[in-house]
Formats: C-alpha cells, sequence, structure tokens
C-alpha cells in the first residue's frame, strides 16, 4: 500500500460553493443584459435625429414624437411609454429626452413582483437649429 502524504485539489463540496455564487452571477447577467442592450438601441434612436437636424425643426411635437415612436418599433422597444418622452422646442434649439424604468424578472415570470429589478435610464439630446 502506498500513502500519499500531501493531497492537492479541490473537495466536491468545494467546487460546489465555488460553483454556487458563479452561477448565480451569470444567472443575473443573462437576465439583465437584454434591458441594457435595449437602452442602447434607445440611445441610438435619440441620436439618429441628429441627421434629421433640419426636418426636425419645421415639426410639431407630436410629429417628432411619431418620428421618435416609429423607431423605438422598428427595434422592438416596449418599455419606452409615450409619457417618458419629453420634447422641449425653442426658437434655437429641440431637446428630445427619454427618462423610462425597465424591469427585468429575475424569479418566476413577468406577472409576478418577486425578484423583479428595476433599472432607470434616462437620455437627452440638443439639436441645435442652424
Amino acid at each position: 500500500m502506498h500513502r500519499v502524504q500531501n493531497q492537492a485539489g479541490i473537495t466536491v463540496i468545494g467546487l460546489i460553493l465555488i460553483l454556487i455564487p458563479v452561477g448565480l452571477i451569470v444567472y443575473i447577467v443573462l437576465k439583465v443584459a437584454p434591458v441594457y442592450i435595449e437602452s442602447f438601441s434607445v440611445g441610438d434612436a435619440i441620436n439618429s435625429l441628429k441627421k434629421e437636424e433640419l426636418e426636425i425643426k419645421e415639426k410639431s411635437r407630436d410629429e417628432i414624437r411619431k418620428m421618435i415612436r416609429k423607431r423605438l418599433e422598428v427595434n422592438n422597444i416596449t418599455s419606452v411609454e409615450e409619457e417618458d418622452i419629453d420634447i422641449q422646442k425653442t426658437v434655437n434649439d429641440v431637446t428630445v429626452a427619454i427618462d423610462y424604468q425597465a424591469k427585468a424578472s429575475l424569479f418566476g415570470n413577468k406577472a409576478s413582483r418577486f425578484g423583479d429589478v428595476a433599472l432607470t435610464f434616462s437620455f437627452r439630446k440638443t439639436l441645435v437649429m442652424r
């Protein structure tokens, strides 16, 4: 019989104790990542208004809001409501602001209140009229 004096390595219990927190972190990241990706699309929708600066100065607030809604619908963004879009129009510039809250359900279904994470996003873009 041969005995090993110094054993090295990790036990099964030690491996489980390491994998549980790592798995939980990966799970949370996978649930919250789509909300952040959606927020990047909202920012892109506002930044794309810069390309139509000359057209925007002739449009009303409702027409600008419809332009933004169309961009959001194309990207399948459902977290932004009509009341989340604020448009301030002056003689020299137009400021578009979107302040909204998106929820990610960590545990259970969307109807469940347990395990929801609420994330708040704010985007502002000022278009200077030339």
